[in-house]
């Protein structure tokens, strides 16, 4: 019993009743991995409208906490136990600014696998060997009157107000994606550029492409990575760059490329005429 060539084709995910779907690949700066700053501004926003917009220090607010303090900083700890450091808005906006620091050194340097894990390690060791230097010498002391002094606030309307201009760059961004993308079809690649929709064309015979894994964590965040495409009419590669759910379109391309049309124009029925 022969296979319905219909029912195959609607089972294709991507094809449609005229053919292959086309694929569409669009690359985006590296400022859209900015995306945990964002939550967390949001996160702090809700946290300091829950807790009243208090900016003041905690200590400031009776002569009782300010002798408790002083009384607290002669003791050996081996974490900050002070009022200022505990209180909400101070964990909120360290919370925000750890975020923040983490996401510029992510979008800053490339992060492969390999560097990774050694990061881990040299991490690691070092922190073995500073846990066993303070059991010779008292230098987490200076550390936690450090830390116990610090304190950083920052009201609701500026959290807010982050996550606002995040929004609207976000925004702009996915809006303005379609000025610059990429198109695969089973026999040409289409490259849109350009306000009024300038069109490349170039051949899928004989074209390769790679994938690549730059950053580890931007592809933890979004899935994000690199492809190349070797085409033979070209001398130079295709190199897309932060080519979001890089995987997804990877088995896509594989599909589509996987296939070549052939279109037979019919020809003029012979009249019989000399």
């Amino acid at each position: 019993m022969s296979a319905d060539p219909k029912a195959a084709a609607i089972a294709d995910p991507h094809a449609t009743a005229r053919g292959p779907k086309p694929i569409r690949i669009f690359t985006y700066p590296k400022i859209v991995f900015i995306f945990p700053t964002l939550v967390m501004s949001l996160i702090c926003w809700f946290g300091m409208h829950w807790i009243g917009n208090e900016t003041v220090r905690p200590s400031r607010r009776s002569t009782a906490v300010e002798a408790m303090q002083e009384r607290a900083v002669k003791d050996v700890r081996v974490l900050p136990n002070a009022p200022d450091f505990k209180s909400p808005q101070n964990v909120l906006a360290l919370s925000f600014l750890i975020v923040f620091a983490f996401n510029v050194l992510v979008m800053s340097f490339d992060f492969p696998r390999f560097t990774v894990v050694a990061g881990i390690l040299i991490l690691t060791t070092l922190l073995f060997f500073l846990l066993w230097l303070s059991f010779l010498t008292d230098w987490l002391r200076p550390l936690v009157r450090a830390l116990d002094s610090l304190y950083v606030a920052a009201n609701s309307g500026f959290y807010g107000v982050f996550a606002l201009i995040l929004g609207m760059m976000y925004a702009i961004i996915f809006t303005t994606r379609w000025l610059d993308y990429w198109e695969f079809l089973p026999n040409e690649i289409l490259h849109h550029h350009g306000p009024w929709s300038d069109l490349e064309r170039f051949p899928t015979m004989n074209l390769k492409f790679d994938k690549e894994i730059p950053d580890i964590f931007e592809y933890f965040l979004f899935g994000s990575g690199r492809l190349l495409f070797h085409v033979p009419s070209q001398q130079k590669s295709i190199v897309l760059d932060n080519v979001l759910h890089i995987n997804r379109k990877e088995q896509a391309l594989k599909q589509i490329m996987s296939r070549m049309e052939v279109r037979i124009s019919p020809e003029t029925p012979d009249t019989g005429a000399p």
